[in-house]
């Protein structure tokens, strides 16, 4: 089935004002997303935090060594307890550099998980709350119930409540951008009127109160056989994996360097594509548009 995403990003191509980066520029934003891993990987290292890629990077690793050649972003996983402890220690280690956006922070990101943005940079797509700049998304890697009607009933409940929040976000949003993307098609058309109804019906809590919830709700269970990405492309109980498929990490390269990927990155990327070398044909890439980029003068100048 379909996400909501996957209808939105058919439309992109049809609004004028979003484009696709150039070949250089691709090229100068990957260079600036290698330099803030660095950055995350020099602070995970010293203070001993678990980390690895996730999603889509995993299989760039895996598939081609690095950058899958039409993407252009970096993700990366944490284990709960070194998730926390990373955004603990975030301001005396990056602060100078970089901001830090998490759901239930003041400064809120509107997304379900930690974001490490750097502050000389822009980087806009549809349907953002706030201007971001270049950034990583880090997700939690959460512990899962050993029986599968509790992991079902938790994958419901996360899927009601990340309903609530993309149409509370929808509701705040006033994007013309994003109104003329999800005005393309007719079912685009009808998702966007629903998810404003039910944001105003919604927000009357702050979308800051359903973020605790999510996180409260996801985080709840501690020590079993199961492990899932909660906030990944196919939620609670579609990443749901035994504990031996994310830990211990294991090693891979990534643009020339050495990093992190879960223990079987088989089994992981099986579960989220199937058949994963298999490259697929050009109108079924994942494409990124953006309304405004700029990678500033110092990060324009990164790796070169």
């Amino acid at each position: 089935m379909k996400r909501v995403g996957d209808y939105i990003n058919a439309n992109l191509s049809q609004i004028s004002v979003l484009r696709e980066l150039t070949d250089k520029e691709r090229e100068r934003l990957r260079k600036c997303l290698f330099s803030i891993y660095k950055d995350i990987a020099l602070v995970c290292s010293k203070y001993g935090l678990c980390f690895m890629l996730g999603g889509g990077s995993v299989l760039g690793a895996v598939r081609h060594k690095g950058f899958i050649p039409w993407d252009d972003d970096i993700d990366l996983m944490m284990p709960r307890e070194d998730y926390m402890k990373f955004i603990s220690v975030f301001n005396k280690e990056l602060g100078n550099k970089y901001d830090l956006f998490y759901p239930f922070s003041n400064e809120g990101n509107f997304q379900y998980f930690v974001q490490v943005s750097r502050k000389d940079t822009i980087l806009t797509k549809v349907n953002e709350l706030k201007k971001m700049g270049v950034l990583i998304d880090i997700t939690p890697i959460d512990y899962a119930p050993n029986s599968r009607y509790l992991s079902r009933l938790i994958h419901f409940l996360v899927q009601i409540l990340r309903s609530i929040m993309y149409a509370v976000k929808s509701y705040k949003s006033n994007d013309v951008n994003y109104k003329a993307v999800m005005f393309c098609s007719l079912r685009t058309k009808i998702i966007y009127c629903i998810a404003k109804c039910m944001g105003f019906i919604f927000s009357i809590f702050p979308l800051k109160s359903y973020y605790r919830l999510y996180d409260k709700l996801i985080s709840k269970i501690h020590l079993s056989r199961f492990m899932t990405i909660a906030m990944g492309r196919k939620s609670y109980w579609g990443e749901r994996l035994p504990c031996d498929v994310f830990l211990p990490v294991s090693k891979g390269m990534f643009e020339g360097v050495e990093v992190n990927l879960p223990c079987d990155p088989d089994t992981y990327l099986r579960n989220l594509y199937g058949d994963y070398m298999q490259i697929p044909p050009v109108e079924k890439r994942e494409r990124h548009f953006y309304t405004e980029f700029d990678l500033g003068v110092e990060s324009s100048n990164v790796g070169q």
